[in-house]
């Protein structure tokens, strides 16, 4: 059972109607508490997994209030509706983001408000299952993932290089101005069946006293590295854009996954078998 927004854009339909058959689907909204309880109970969901987001960071920035609204009291509402009803197990989405900067990051690393509204409303949501965890029982995990990434219609470096590149254009690479050198900007990527393996592998340990894991793999690329990765699936080469603005988030991240690893998971796609499966999908349905 899913419970989806009104909205989505026309070329996830096909997509999300396939991956998701046969699942029931409830229009709502993550705000509306009595929605989500009377479902859940309806329903008798045993298990919830908590993806309700707004989780690109550029759209953050540009609506904080909306975003701390999704974000925070969307995660009170859900976990509030799952105590209510006695729900058994949850899996909540949190992310690299509440390390702030910084390589390596373990989960003993304290989580921070910095790197503007995304992070912010993301160390909140994650502190907030914490609370449900250890004041009310319930049985939770946490997953901090690195960058996601895979068929998508949000604005994303991988989704926005891959969807020029099939229009014909060349893809940006973004220098900051009055340099010639691109943007340093680095980030650990994970393919979405991996990490759709790895909840899957977590919720199969809900009962160790264990519940916050880190979520990564070794593919850790900065942003020239990634278009360019792209760009050898096309004719185009990248043009270089400069960056009138600096922008305004995190520049070096990622996580030390070695707890998960310890587990025995693995991640099963390098980041260019990942990226093939990606721009196929893309291919296939459109973007």
């Amino acid at each position: 059972m899913c419970l989806v927004r009104d909205f989505l854009p026309s070329p996830w339909v096909k997509w999300i109607s396939e991956a998701l058959t046969p699942s029931i689907y409830v229009r709502g909204d993550i705000l509306d508490q009595n929605l989500i309880r009377r479902v859940l109970a309806e329903y008798s969901v045993s298990e919830v997994y908590h993806f309700a987001a707004q989780a690109v960071v550029a759209s953050a920035l540009k609506d904080p209030f909306g975003t701390f609204q999704t974000n925070i009291m969307g995660t009170v509402n859900l976990l509030e509706a799952c105590r209510q009803v006695d729900v058994e197990r949850i899996y909540v989405q949190s992310t690299d983001k509440v390390y702030g900067e910084g390589m390596g990051a373990k989960e003993t690393h304290p989580l921070v408000s910095t790197g503007g509204p995304y992070p912010t409303s993301k160390a909140c949501q994650d502190l907030i299952a914490q609370t449900y965890k250890d004041t009310y029982g319930l049985q939770i995990i946490i997953g901090r993932a690195s960058n996601t990434y895979g068929y998508d219609m949000a604005s994303r470096i991988v989704s926005n290089t891959i969807r020029s590149c099939l229009r014909g254009e060349q893809p940006a690479l973004y220098t900051p101005l009055h340099r010639d050198t691109t943007e340093e900007t680095v980030r650990q990527y994970i393919y979405v069946e991996d990490l759709a393996h790895a909840i899957k592998f977590l919720m199969s340990l809900i009962s160790q006293a264990e519940y916050i894991f880190n979520i990564g793999t070794d593919d850790i690329l900065n942003q020239e590295q990634v278009v360019r990765a792209i760009c050898n699936h096309f004719p185009q080469s990248p043009r270089l854009v400069t960056r009138e603005t600096p922008i305004k988030e995190i520049q070096k991240q990622s996580l030390d996954w070695s707890k998960l690893k310890n587990l025995g998971w693995q991640p099963q796609h390098t980041f260019e078998g990942g990226l093939r499966k990606t721009i196929a999908k893309f291919r296939h349905y459109g973007g």
